[in-house]
């Protein structure tokens, strides 16, 4: 009886451990993809910015309907947020206002700081909902106060270089990918004989 008890615990721990390598393997892949998601929609972005005239959230919301989750949820979480604010961000040239700027025929017009703030809270739901790390999305915080201004040049320039950045992590974790993978795979082994040792 005994006997059986190791054998199934050896199993388990065996299942456990390249069960978890699995997954982190896994993870490692899902954020590879996700990177060169990320990557498209930053190109998309740009474009809108270069060739169209839409406001931010219109922007966001055509940006959402290729997407897949979690940028579905993200871009549409953006735009939503914005629409709740009341305010319009165009890329025409002019500088981010609220409705109620216009209410004295735009004498108070003033630039609308909602806009950094709404960027940073769906950052973080980005990074909550996706498999991308913190230095992958560190460079798009920088975009909280590019996006929306008076400087369009500022704003591709900007994208340029968080598109540098995000491929320069995708090329970099695709080129060690397999390596890592292996190593997962050869520490979730050796840990599982180690446990599986100890139980014995």
């Amino acid at each position: 009886m005994v006997l059986i008890c190791k054998f199934i615990g050896a199993i388990c721990v065996m299942g456990a451990t390249g069960y978890l390598a699995l997954n982190i393997n896994q993870t490692m892949e899902l954020r590879s993809r996700e990177l060169r998601k990320l990557y498209s929609i930053l190109l998309q972005l740009k474009s809108e910015i270069q060739y169209m005239a839409n406001t931010l959230p219109e922007c966001f919301r055509n940006l959402s309907k290729g997407a897949k989750e979690p940028f579905k949820g993200w871009l549409t979480s953006l735009c939503d947020s914005m629409e709740k604010e009341d305010a319009v961000y165009s890329f025409s040239g002019d500088l981010a206002v609220t409705k109620e700027d216009f209410a004295d025929g735009g004498k108070n017009r003033k630039e609308s700081a909602g806009f950094a703030e709404i960027w940073q809270e769906q950052l973080e739901y980005l990074y909550q909902h996706s498999a991308l790390e913190k230095d992958d999305l560190e460079p798009l915080y920088e975009l909280a106060d590019k996006l929306g201004t008076v400087d369009t040049t500022a704003q591709l320039k900007a994208i340029d270089y968080v598109l540098l950045h995000v491929d320069k992590s995708r090329t970099t974790l695709e080129g060690e990918l397999g390596q890592k993978k292996k190593v997962v795979a050869t520490l979730g082994m050796f840990w599982g004989f180690m446990t599986l040792i100890l139980l014995l």
